[in-house]
C-alpha cells in the first residue's frame, strides 16, 4: 500500500499562514466578500428567502442582480453540551426517531466566546441571535404550525445557535445523473478524490452499530467531512473532530435554511455548516485535587502538609 495512501495530506507550511489577532479576524469577517459579519446591526434588511425550491428555502442577499446564498460568519465557543460533530453523529440505528443514518445531519451548539482577546465574540452575540431571528420571522407565520428554531437555550450559557453538517450526499447514481447539489441544497464542495482514506467513505470510523448500515448507502452516498481547520488550516480528521472543535473557539461561516414540513405542520430552520477555522483550542477541563488522592490515606481533607 503507498504511503500516501493512508496518511493526511501534508500541512500548509506554517510560514503561509499570515498570524491571526483578533483584530485581523473581525476584519475579515467585516469585510470579505460573499457574506456579512453575524453582528451586523439588522442584517435581515439584507436579506429574502429564494423560495420554491425541492430542498427548502435558503436565504439570499438582496440586490445582487443574481441568487447567491447568504454566509453569515462570526467567532462563537463551540459548547461541551449537545455535542454531536462526531463521525456518526452519535446515530443509533434502533432509535426509530433517528431515521435513516443517510439523512444524518452533525451538529453542535455555538455559544458566546470567553475569550478575553476575542471578546467581540461574546459583546456581539446577542445582536448575532437578534439577526437569526429576525430571519426566522422573514417567513410568514401559519397557524398551528410549530417553529423550530436554530436559537436554543445553552446550560449555564444561556442562548445557543445550533449549527448543523449533512453528512451524507446522494452520488450521481443515485440523482440518475450529474448534479452540483446534494439533498438539502448545498453546494458540494468537497472532492473526496484528494483527500486521504481516512475521510473516505469506506473507512469512515462510525460505531459498531452503525457499520453495516454505512455499508448500505456507501454504494449510492458521497461522505462530507466537516470542512473544519486546525489552526493550521489543515483539515480535520474524523476521528479528531472531538478533540479538536469540543470547547474550541472557532470562525464558523454558515448559511440559513427553512422547511415547511406540512404533514408535521412544522416551519425548520437550519444553520449550515460552510466552513470552520478553530482559532483556539479547547480548554483544558477544571482539575480536581481529590482525584489525585490514595483512599488508603484517609479522609483527603483531614490531612496536612508535612
Amino acid at each position: 500500500m503507498n504511503a500516501s495512501d493512508t496518511t493526511t495530506s501534508p500541512a500548509p507550511s506554517s510560514a503561509l499562514i499570515p498570524t491571526k489577532t483578533p483584530a485581523s479576524v473581525l476584519n475579515k469577517l467585516k469585510t470579505s466578500p460573499g457574506g456579512f459579519y453575524a453582528g451586523t446591526p439588522r442584517l435581515a434588511y439584507r436579506a429574502e428567502y429564494f423560495t420554491g425550491g425541492r430542498d427548502g428555502n435558503v436565504l439570499i442577499t438582496k440586490g445582487l442582480g443574481y441568487d447567491e446564498e447568504l454566509i453569515i460568519r462570526g467567532v462563537f465557543e463551540i459548547s461541551r453540551n449537545n455535542f454531536f460533530f462526531t463521525p456518526d453523529g452519535d446515530f443509533n440505528p434502533a432509535n426509530v426517531f433517528h431515521g435513516r443514518l443517510a439523512d444524518l445531519k452533525l451538529s453542535c451548539q455555538l455559544t458566546a466566546g470567553r475569550s478575553k482577546a476575542f471578546d467581540f465574540s461574546s459583546k456581539d452575540f446577542p445582536a448575532v441571535v437578534n439577526n437569526l431571528s429576525a430571519f426566522e420571522n422573514l417567513v410568514p407565520k401559519q397557524r398551528y404550525y410549530e417553529t423550530v428554531s436554530v436559537i436554543q437555550d445553552a446550560i449555564g450559557r444561556g442562548r445557543s445557535i445550533k449549527l448543523t453538517h449533512y453528512l451524507f450526499e446522494a452520488n450521481d447514481e443515485a440523482q440518475g445523473g450529474t448534479s452540483d447539489k446534494d439533498d438539502n441544497g448545498s453546494t458540494a464542495v468537497t472532492h473526496p478524490d484528494s483527500l486521504s482514506s481516512e475521510f473516505d467513505i469506506g473507512t469512515w470510523p462510525v460505531a459498531d452499530r452503525c457499520k453495516g448500515h454505512l455499508q448500505d448507502v456507501a454504494s449510492k452516498h458521497n461522505i462530507c467531512p466537516l470542512p473544519a481547520y486546525d489552526q493550521n488550516h489543515v483539515l480535520i480528521p474524523p476521528l479528531q473532530y472531538e478533540a479538536k472543535l469540543k470547547g474550541a473557539l472557532v470562525e464558523v461561516h454558515m448559511a440559513f435554511y427553512h422547511h415547511r414540513v406540512k404533514n408535521s405542520r412544522r416551519d425548520i430552520f437550519e444553520a449550515i455548516l460552510r466552513e470552520l477555522i478553530v482559532l483556539s483550542p479547547p480548554a483544558p477541563m477544571p482539575s480536581s485535587r481529590f482525584k489525585r488522592r490514595r483512599l488508603s490515606d484517609g479522609p483527603y481533607t483531614e490531612q496536612r502538609k508535612k
